[in-house]
């Protein structure tokens, strides 16, 4: 992934709290106005630094209030989004359970805590229908099982990234190509750490202990103290009990639907219809992110790359 542009020193001035920015410019001020002109007041060499500072003092004395202004901005902004419904009241707990708690309880729904989840194979007719929308595949109308589990692994990708950015974390998807186990990164609080890294697997198969582990390695290596694996399918009796005994919350098919159907109605919408928008179901590739499309070798049908053969990705056509 690109490297993060180094911020300039007006975004750190907006970025620290608005009483230590006002507090700066203040001080630097101070310097200027009177302490710089004093101190080469008697030197020649260095008249025009004792003439220009002044000025200076009063500019920077102005770029500081105007700082501390949007920064106090920030601030409110934050407290009133920190006081709304969607947003979470403490720290995540990382317990193991099911993922039965609702929305805005605590951080637990919504990060999910482990275990198998209570929707389990539910049909789209045993459950509540929501909007029809319009253009969207007319065989889904409402979050189920069989709904997710028709999304390529990149639709379900977006899906994650999007569910924790409703329930108030910021999130970033990592473009295609090498991943390095890691899908998305949360974060809360400071933006240029991530708070947890997320591992997503869009698969029939039920998820092992191996993979579970592999995400602890990648945490390890990233510095990073929580992880997060969601799968369409299930996870093993090993990997339930390796996540327990790590900080990582297992999330499997049916629970993510679950806590999908508990947002509030506008969010849960609002992700539907992202979801399934267009073409949900051909899988992208995971080298060139373009969808694939079907070819035909040793006498079977298979997913391949759009742009054969300089790339020769291939999937296995989910039945």
């Amino acid at each position: 992934m690109p490297r993060r542009k180094k911020e300039g020193l007006i975004e750190v001035l907006i970025r620290l709290p608005w009483q230590v920015t006002i507090g700066l410019g203040v001080i630097t001020f101070i310097l200027l106005r009177w302490v710089v002109p004093a101190f080469f007041a008697g030197n020649s060499s260095f008249a025009v630094i004792a003439v220009a500072s002044p000025y200076m003092a009063w500019i920077t004395l102005v770029i500081s209030g105007l700082c501390g202004l949007v920064a106090s901005a920030r601030s409110d902004a934050a407290t009133g989004a920190a006081q709304s419904p969607r947003s979470f009241r403490s720290e995540p707990s990382f317990t193991a359970g099911s993922a039965t708690q609702t929305q805005g309880t605590n951080l637990s729904s919504g990060w999910g805590r482990s275990g198998a989840g209570s929707v389990g194979e539910t049909d789209d007719e045993q459950v509540p229908s929501h909007h029809k929308w319009g253009r969207a595949q007319p065989e889904f109308s409402s979050w189920t099982i069989n709904a997710l589990r028709s999304l390529e692994w990149k639709r379900f990708e977006i899906l994650c990234a999007q569910y924790y950015e409703s329930v108030g974390f910021k999130s970033e998807t990592l473009r295609c190509g090498p991943d390095g186990g890691i899908d998305v990164k949360l974060y809360k609080i400071d933006p240029a750490k991530p708070l947890a890294v997320v591992q997503c697997k869009a698969w029939n198969s039920p998820v092992g202990v191996k993979e579970v582990r592999e995400l602890l390695g990648v945490m390890a290596h990233e510095k990073v103290g929580r992880g997060i694996f969601i799968t369409t399918s299930t996870f093993t009796k090993d990997a339930h009990a390796f996540g327990a005994a790590n900080p990582i919350q297992l999330l499997d098919g049916a629970s993510l639907v679950q806590k999908l159907r508990e947002l509030p109605q506008l969010s849960m919408d609002a992700l539907f219809k992202t979801a399934f928008d267009g073409d949900f179901r051909t899988p992208s590739c995971a080298s060139c992110g373009i969808k694939m499309v079907v070819r035909a070798g040793g006498g079977k049908s298979f997913w391949g790359c759009a742009n054969f053969p300089r790339c020769r990705n291939t999937f296995a056509i989910r039945q």
